[in-house]
C-alpha cells in the first residue's frame, strides 16, 4: 500500500527508535510476557525471581520496578485472597532483587492493604447477617399462608433463596453497599496510591 505524503512526511519527523528505547521495548514485552505466565500459573514465585535476576545480571534492573508497578496495579478490594496472596509474594521476591531493597516495609505495606481488605468483607458480612435476621422475619411470616397452599398442590417454597433476594433488594442493603464501595475504594486508592509513590522512588 501506498503512504500519503502526509503519512510519509509524519513518519520521517518521527524517526527511527533509538536503541535504547528499541531495548525498553523488548524487556516491556518480554516482562508483560512473564507476568502473564505467571498469572496463569505457568511460573512459580521462584521461576519468575529468577527471570527476572537475569534480567538484572543483563544490565536492565529498571525492570524489577516495572514488575513491581505492574503487580501493583492488579490488587484490588474484590481480588481473590489467593490472587492477592500470589501477587504479594512476587511483589516480595522481586523487592530481595533490587539493590538496597526494604522488604520489611513492603512486608508491612502490604499487610495493611490485606487487613484493609479484610475489615471491608467483615462491615459486609455483618451487615448483610442483621439485614437477613430481619428479612427472614418478614419472609416466614409472609410465606406461612403460601407455603399452606403451596404443600396442599405438592410444591415447597424456596425461603432461604427468598430470604437471600429480598435481603439484596432491601433499600438500605443498597445504601450499605453503595457508602461502603465508596469508602473503601476511595481508602484502597490512597493506599495504593501511596505504596506507588514509594515503589517509584
Amino acid at each position: 500500500m501506498e503512504l500519503s505524503p502526509l503519512a510519509r512526511e509524519k513518519l520521517a519527523k518521527i524517526g527511527e527508535l533509538t536503541e535504547e528505547e528499541k531495548a525498553k521495548l523488548k524487556y516491556a514485552g518480554q516482562l508483560n510476557a512473564l507476568l502473564a505466565d505467571y498469572f496463569t500459573h505457568k511460573l512459580s514465585t521462584d521461576d519468575l525471581w529468577k527471570e527476572l535476576k537475569k534480567h538484572k545480571e543483563e544490565g536492565q534492573a529498571g525492570i524489577l520496578k516495572e514488575a513491581q508497578l505492574k503487580l501493583l496495579d492488579t490488587l484490588n478490594l474484590t481480588v481473590s485472597d489467593a490472587d492477592f496472596d500470589n501477587r504479594r509474594k512476587a511483589m516480595l521476591a522481586v523487592e530481595t532483587l533490587k539493590d538496597g531493597n526494604d522488604y520489611l516495609r513492603l512486608e508491612q505495606d502490604l499487610k495493611s492493604l490485606e487487613n484493609l481488605r479484610r475489615q471491608y468483607r467483615e462491615e459486609i458480612e455483618k451487615t448483610y447477617k442483621i439485614l437477613k435476621s430481619r428479612v427472614e422475619q418478614q419472609v416466614k411470616q409472609a410465606t406461612q399462608q403460601l407455603s399452606r397452599q403451596a404443600a396442599a398442590q405438592g410444591a415447597a417454597i424456596d425461603i432461604e433463596g427468598s430470604v437471600e433476594a429480598s435481603t439484596k433488594a432491601t433499600p438500605e442493603w443498597k445504601s450499605f453497599m453503595a457508602k461502603h464501595e465508596s469508602t473503601y475504594n476511595q481508602k484502597f486508592k490512597d493506599y495504593l496510591d501511596k505504596l506507588l509513590k514509594k515503589l517509584q522512588s
